[in-house]
């Protein structure tokens, strides 16, 4: 018998060909004696659908509780940041009246409706109080509080900045 390799073993079926036809076409085997078909013709078993139904139901389960702690998660950084600004806008508005209005003036709390420095309506739960002290007799410290509502408690951010007499 007279064997030809390629990059599996391949035969030649007999050692002497019996037609031009048979003699051009090798046979390759694999190895593999009993090979099972990719679908059955009988079909997909119950217990297989089920099976795999419940790891959809599980990946699906896992997912519905990631989602919403993200986005709950993203709202409040949103909010973090929003009353971050809002209160540097506060503070900066504050620092420009000068040294000789922040030591006279009393500071109200949030006016209604709370507007930021292009004169817009913030709409939202954000409040605002801020507080002069007088560190030296050219100094003071003119501190803002900004407070928001969350479902399970009230965040705040604190700013602070300074401004002389000169």
């Amino acid at each position: 018998m007279t064997t030809l390799r390629l990059g599996c073993q391949a035969q030649r079926v007999g050692s002497t060909p019996r037609s031009s036809a048979d003699s051009r076409h090798a046979r390759i085997d694999t190895g593999m004696r009993w090979r099972r078909p990719l679908f059955s013709p009988t079909g997909v078993s119950l217990v297989e659908i089920m099976v795999a139904l419940v790891v959809i139901v599980v990946g699906l389960a896992g997912l519905r509780h990631a989602f919403p702690t993200h986005l709950a998660t993203e709202q409040q950084a949103l909010e973090q940041v929003q009353a971050a600004l809002l209160g540097k806008n506060q503070l900066e508005q504050l620092r420009l009246r000068g040294f000789s209005a922040l030591e006279t003036a009393s500071l109200a709390t949030t006016p209604e409706p709370f507007v930021d420095s292009q004169q817009q309506v913030v709409d939202g739960p954000f409040r605002w109080q801020a507080e002069v002290h007088h560190e030296a007799e050219d100094l003071l410290a003119v501190h803002v509080r900004v407070v928001w509502p969350w479902p399970a408690q009230t965040h705040q951010v604190r700013l602070a900045t300074y401004v002389s007499r000169h």
